[in-house]
């Protein structure tokens, strides 16, 4: 049944205040670490997109610069896309404002970041994609990696954008 079906499809009926949502999608499982530790502080993860790698690191160099951040280890799978890691330790209020001003963050990201009150980063490969390589590592001071990363098993679609249906009002 699923085989010819290549794409997204997501069908919403708005009704006043309640909203009734349907999406099919193939889907593929991911493992990723979050960014609170047990003491309460979170390490600093980004998701950036559609930029340059040299983007990408002038961006997380102004962060590391403007927040006193240790190393930043850059990974890709494909161009213009790139997960960060920064290990030091800061609290949930400084990591959102980290976040925010990096231009090329990519939003469906913060806002499940905002909503869970943690970031989540991949650390496995997506279907159809490279294995993930460091392609750059921004150079200040050395922090350890923590022992108590979370790591978490979730679900994501393998494509983002397709057909949408909607009815009824959007207010």
């Amino acid at each position: 049944m699923f085989h010819f079906f290549r794409n997204r499809f997501t069908f919403k009926m708005n009704m006043g205040c309640l909203s009734c949502l349907f999406l099919l999608a193939k889907t593929q499982r991911l493992e990723g670490i979050t960014s609170l530790l047990l003491n309460g502080k979170h390490i600093v993860l980004a998701d950036i997109e559609d930029c340059s790698l040299e983007e990408a690191e002038k961006e997380l160099l102004y962060v590391q610069q403007k927040y006193s951040l240790s190393d930043i280890f850059i990974v890709s799978d494909r161009d213009r896309s790139y997960r960060a890691f920064c290990y030091s330790q800061v609290d949930y209020k400084t990591l959102l404002k980290i976040l925010l001003d990096i231009p090329h963050l990519d939003m469906v990201f913060f806002n499940y970041t905002v909503k869970r009150k943690k970031a989540t980063l991949r650390v496995s490969n997506k279907k159809d994609r490279q294995k993930q390589e460091l392609v750059s590592v921004l150079k200040s001071y050395s922090a350890p990696i923590p022992d108590e990363v979370e790591k978490v098993i979730y679900d994501t679609g393998i494509v983002k954008k397709g057909i949408q249906i909607s009815l009824g009002d959007d207010d």
